[in-house]
């Protein structure tokens, strides 16, 4: 049986904010600390072949399980500002000092966010959600809320179907991310956190930022915000990168491409270069 913790097997712990469960997975004991963020219906298993990677760069890999996901207490706001709130204090409370900061999707929104008051050297979107309203959120509802609380033996078959690029522990931890999901995290985030654009933020990042982004069929990020978008990261030493041939998961089934280009923009270290 092949294992599924890709030769660094982290450990789990939590912290306590807001009498509010935060739990974690910790991979590594570098000096220079990394937090990943997941998306919606995801947990922290999902990073299990890139936070090791990251780990054997000489980084202590923190991955929260983001509210009401894995083994998170949900929150009472489902606001991105308020998430990202919530995190900072976890990260508070753990005595992380952030070097590298790491969402996708939704946690790519709430890194975006956390980037404001946090005080990185390093930011890395991977297709972040930018923008949402009410009436997106409805229809995205039923693509993610699908398998939400159901057993993994009932979401393993058609995720195994659906996603054949994913490695076998891809769709093993996303079963079990499905099963521990709670319901009122996903509508919370897709029906109740209000109409919003955090597109213009770009343009307040001094971060080194890198933007990773699906194939042009399949990324989140609107078309029209792009130019804005990549603007703004030429003019603060940042870097837009699109892959073709990846879906919004890019991190999954596209890990053979998309991790490489990650390490590679690490090792860099301070870089003024730009590329689109």
């Amino acid at each position: 049986m092949v294992s599924c913790d890709a030769g660094m097997t982290p450990t789990r712990g939590q912290v306590i904010v807001n009498n509010r469960i935060v739990s974690y997975l910790r991979w590594g004991s570098g000096t220079r600390h990394a937090v990943l963020l997941h998306g919606v219906t995801s947990s922290a298993r999902s990073w299990w072949r890139v936070a090791p990677g990251i780990a054997s760069l000489g980084y202590c890999v923190t991955a929260f399980d983001m509210p009401g996901h894995g083994e998170s207490n949900l929150m009472g706001h489902h606001d991105i500002p308020h998430i990202a709130q919530h995190l900072a204090a976890a990260c508070q409370a753990l005595d992380i000092a952030i070097h590298t900061l790491l969402g996708h999707s939704w946690g790519g929104a709430t890194a975006l966010v956390m980037a404001q008051s946090q005080p990185l050297q390093r930011l890395v979107l991977i297709d972040p959600l930018l923008q949402l309203d009410p009436q997106r959120g409805a229809q995205l509802v039923a693509k993610y809320g699908e398998g939400v609380g159901h057993p993994s033996t009932e979401t393993l078959p058609w995720l195994t179907a659906r996603n054949k690029q994913w490695h076998r522990c891809d769709v093993q931890w996303k079963a079990e991310a499905l099963q521990q999901c709670r319901q009122e995290a996903v509508e919370g985030l897709l029906l109740n956190s209000g109409e919003w654009d955090i597109t213009d933020l770009f343009t307040t990042i001094t971060t080194q930022t890198l933007c990773l982004v699906a194939d042009a069929t399949a990324t989140i990020i609107p078309a029209p915000s792009m130019p804005a978008i990549q603007q703004a990261l030429h003019q603060h030493a940042g870097r837009w990168l699109q892959i073709a041939g990846t879906d919004h998961n890019m991190y999954r089934g596209g890990f053979d491409v998309t991790m490489p280009r990650l390490v590679e923009w690490l090792k860099e270290g301070s870089d003024d270069r730009a590329s689109n």
